[in-house]
């Protein structure tokens, strides 16, 4: 299989050079795109001369700095939505994609080739209110890069503070104090191929060296978080991956350093089952934009829809969530159930229990039954699990139809949080 994974990998670097919207109780019909983000022009191509950038509305400026894979460029986001810019935000003149030499001025923050994030994510943080916070956006990926690739010492991290030293320079010079406020990555598919172990220790490590050196750069003292969303196609390559599990872990052990947004299946897959569709990373941006809205803007604490304890009594395991918008829903309209809603359960026992039935006991609860209570003889039934959109069918494609997923979400009006990829010990 290795080998295999590794000729994947290639073919990706190769390729890329450089979600749909989900939600709804069963009785409800869920939001659609417009709920959050006003209908988007028609599509088109780049104007054959670029706009000067407008004038900002407020004497700061502050830059969100894009990295990861193909995900984090647009792969499959052709053609482009977001061609018009309605608030002051700003890209390198050299595009969304900017790359890390000719970074001389601003232009108006609008897609080009492919639709990314980065405009929905922006005019999604103005209209998320608080007060003017004009952006630059600009985005450095490596598609299927792992994090050896992509660290303090790469190429690719070169270009990123590249792109943080021009920002700084262009800024100032026209009057602008600036700073750096987040790092944006849509990473883990390499790292899956890369069959990297200690991928958790890596993010901490990438998020601290990116706000050093950023610091360095900007004689900023502020904080500079990275905001994650966690892996959700391995179906292309196996049945189950370690790598959203190691990004959640991530997420618990540097808190407000490395911030999970959510999982990547309820977004609008295309038709490789891997990359989002132009739509799809319209969506994803918006997601992105909450979570960091919540962070930078109102210096809160963003939590996914996450477990935060595991109980058992005799057969019945229940978890308790962080749940962003109580109460929770076992959404099965807009999510097909894999089974059990996307539960497993696992243990070392020769015969484990099976699950019998899921069901909601709170409004941030979930009760698991087994079939069985587990074996009480010591080491028996060692390394007891309860698992979540955990394992898929080998060859589906990711999303809410197919792939690795589940049936949890949380009730929130415009974006419906899911809950996160995770597998958890119970006692």
């Amino acid at each position: 299989m290795r080998p295999l994974r590794i000729l994947c990998c290639l073919l990706l670097l190769l390729a890329c050079g450089a979600c749909g919207r989900s939600g709804g109780t069963d009785a409800t019909p869920a939001p659609t795109l417009a709920a959050a983000i006003p209908p988007h022009d028609s599509p088109a191509a780049a104007p054959a001369s670029t706009p000067s950038a407008p004038p900002p509305t407020t004497s700061r400026l502050h830059h969100v700095l894009g990295t990861g894979q193909s995900l984090a460029s647009g792969v499959g986001g052709a053609p482009p939505l977001s061609t018009s810019q309605p608030y002051a935000h700003v890209m390198f003149a050299t595009g969304v994609l900017a790359g890390g030499t000719g970074l001389t001025s601003f232009v108006p923050l609008v897609e080009r080739s492919v639709e990314t994030m980065s405009t929905s994510f922006a005019s999604s943080v103005t209209r998320l209110g608080g007060g003017p916070h004009d952006m630059l956006v600009s985005v450095h990926a490596v598609g299927g890069a792992p994090y050896r690739m992509m660290k303090k010492g790469t190429a690719a991290y070169a270009t990123s503070l590249a792109q943080v030293t021009a920002g700084a320079n262009v800024g100032r010079a026209r009057g602008l104090a600036y700073d750096v406020t987040a790092i944006t990555s849509a990473d883990g598919g390499g790292d899956h191929v890369d069959e990297n172990p200690h991928l958790a220790d890596d993010l901490a490590e990438w998020q601290h060296d990116f706000e050093t050196d950023i610091q360095a750069i900007t004689g900023q003292t502020t904080r500079v978080p990275l905001f994650n969303t966690q892996y959700s196609s391995w179906t292309e390559y196996d049945p189950t991956s370690p790598i959203p599990i190691a990004q959640l872990r991530a997420h618990v052990e540097q808190p407000g350093k490395v911030v999970v947004v959510g999982p990547r299946y309820p977004f609008l897959y295309g038709p490789d089952g891997v990359h989002l569709t132009n739509d799809g990373y319209r969506a994803m941006g918006e997601y992105y934009a909450r979570a960091y809205h919540r962070v930078v803007v109102e210096h809160r604490t963003w939590e996914p829809l996450r477990p935060t304890k595991v109980m058992r009594t005799g057969a019945v395991i229940t978890v308790q969530f962080l749940v962003p918008s109580p109460p929770l829903v076992l959404d099965t309209t807009h999510a097909v159930d894999p089974g059990n809603m996307g539960f497993e359960y696992a243990d070392d026992a020769a015969s484990a229990p099976t699950i019998a039935s899921v069901a909601l006991s709170g409004v941030d609860t979930v009760a698991i039954t087994l079939s069985a209570e587990p074996s009480l003889v010591p080491g028996a039934n060692a390394n007891r699990r309860i698992r979540y959109a955990y394992t898929g069918v080998l060859g589906a494609h990711a999303g809410l139809q197919t792939g690795a997923r589940g049936n949890l979400r949380d009730s929130d009006p415009t974006l419906y949080d899911w809950c996160v990829h995770f597998d958890e010990a119970v006692p």
